[in-house]
């Protein structure tokens, strides 16, 4: 026999009723329009009510907005319609406070098939439902732990095949580079020699040919510079050192112009570093800075530090760097200039790391930002 057909037979008392339930289930009953006329005392221990309050009130009063209307309108057309309703639900208490319980709402039915009222039958699930929400942020924080674990697992694969990659381009490019030197050191050695003699035979034209001749064997140059720089794998040796000197020794080996100012810093800072290095990372920081203002600009390099780091900066009035090219600026053999092999920024980059440190761009105007630890 179902449970409507039970309850039509059931002359309700409600003495008995409050016997049966009153040591286990938070018990309540309504008329048929949904008015309290029955409260435990269970349930005006959990809802802070006492009876008076509740008797006559409708159940909105527990209301938490925690469930949205139609929670609320399914829920009284299933019951209207005779059915048994089962769900949880969360309320409030009078003094603010949220309690959940698992609920059963049954219609009491007379012999004519009508709705004389409502028996909720409820179970305190509050900690339940605590101990499932930190189930459930346990679980997030684990689902996110370990997406970051795969991303960083995945960078560090990359960072892997990279190196290895970067490793043997290094080692062939280390190999042509000292296949070509020597031939290449011949010709601007000869060259040098010859230029006083070929310059007073040429024309104009001819000249300006013989200086581009010589420009293009400097650049040459420079390149295989750079690649056996790049392919050069010898540790640092740290000693303390002025940040001054080793920027001034730097510029020595920046090509410069009257239109370009360089402001150096007034305040001096020692640091442990491998001068030798640091000195090629200033000088190709400096020589980029140099090309961005091309002629006629400022260049200034700033130094501040506190009790753990330095903070280099170096900031040209250059017109920028192309957005596009922001993310890719300390990529291997990505370079913006006609000549180059776009290695400069990431032996920097190398260089600054080997050192315990980082080196970041930003933009408008153009600034190099170096933080070494002291």
């Amino acid at each position: 026999m179902g449970i409507i057909s039970s309850l039509k037979k059931l002359d309700l008392n409600i003495s008995d009723l409050e016997d049966v339930v009153s040591d286990h289930l938070i018990a309540a009953v309504t008329d048929a329009e949904g008015n309290i006329v029955y409260a435990n005392q269970k349930f005006c221990e959990i809802s802070k009510y006492s009876e008076e309050e509740l008797i006559g009130q409708n159940h909105r009063i527990l209301k938490s907005d925690e469930h949205p209307p139609e929670f609320y309108t399914k829920l009284w057309n299933s019951i209207s319609n005779g059915e048994v309703w089962n769900g949880e639900i969360k309320n409030r208490a009078k003094d603010g406070s949220f309690y959940w319980v698992k609920t059963t709402i049954m219609p009491i039915i007379d012999s004519n098939d009508k709705i004389t009222n409502y028996v909720a039958l409820r179970t305190d699930i509050t900690k339940e439902k605590e101990i499932q929400e930190k189930l459930l942020k346990m679980e997030q924080q684990l689902i996110t732990q370990n997406e970051q674990l795969l991303s960083e697992i995945k960078n560090k694969t990359e960072d892997l095949v990279k190196s290895e990659r970067l490793a043997t381009i290094g080692t062939m490019a280390s190999r042509i580079a000292h296949d070509l030197k020597n031939p290449l050191t011949i010709i601007h050695t000869y060259s040098e020699m010859l230029t006083p003699e070929i310059l007073s035979k040429l024309d104009s034209k001819g000249k300006e040919k013989w200086i581009r001749m010589q420009s293009s064997i400097l650049d040459m140059n420079r390149i295989i510079e750079d690649v056996l720089d790049f392919a050069k794998s010898t540790e640092i040796k740290k000693s303390p050192n002025s940040l001054i000197r080793i920027m001034k020794l730097a510029l020595n080996h920046v090509d410069t112009s009257y239109g370009v100012k360089i402001n150096f810093p007034e305040n001096d800072v020692s640091i442990k570093c491998d001068s030798r290095k640091m000195e090629g990372v200033f000088s190709n920081l400096l020589s980029n800075a140099v090309e961005a203002v091309n002629g006629n600009g400022e260049i200034d390099i700033s130094i501040s530090s506190d009790s753990e780091h330095v903070l280099i900066q170096v900031k040209d009035s250059g017109p920028g760097i192309p957005e596009k090219d922001m993310a890719k600026i300390f990529e291997p053999m990505f370079t913006t200039k006609n000549t180059g092999t776009g290695l400069g920024l990431l032996i920097c980059k190398s260089i600054i790391e080997q050192h315990g440190g980082t080196i970041s761009v930003s933009n408008k105007p153009t600034t190099f930002s170096i933080k070494l630890p002291l």
